[in-house]
């Protein structure tokens, strides 16, 4: 078993496990409980890990990870939806009020 990827958050670091098991590679998350003891030990041992189980994914996990980090999606500015005039947050691809699809700007109607 080897260590794949140090996350921020607990959320993230679940992320990255899923989207590893995903592409069948079998993850595992440690420390994702530290968080209350953190200051009673060093913060930076208390960071959530995944870990694959087979040595053999390694690389392929660690490419999958890179991957999936350099193509993150930038913030996008809040946007109003042309179906409902609902004003939307920038990381919504569909409008949370009637979900009809975000227009890139530039396409017509």
């Amino acid at each position: 078993m080897k260590q794949v990827y140090t996350a921020d958050s607990v959320p993230m670091a679940w992320h990255m496990a899923n989207v590893l098991e995903y592409h069948g590679i079998q993850a595992l998350v440690k420390n994702d409980k530290l968080y209350s003891v953190a200051g009673e030990i060093p913060f930076i041992e208390c960071l959530p890990e995944v870990w694959v189980q087979n040595d053999l994914d390694y690389i392929r996990a660690g490419q999958i990870i890179k991957e999936l980090e350099s193509t993150a999606k930038t913030e996008e500015p809040d946007w109003r939806c042309r179906a409902c005039a609902e004003e939307n947050a920038g990381n919504f691809d569909l409008c949370w009020n009637c979900q009809a699809e975000r227009v890139a700007s530039g396409e017509a109607d």
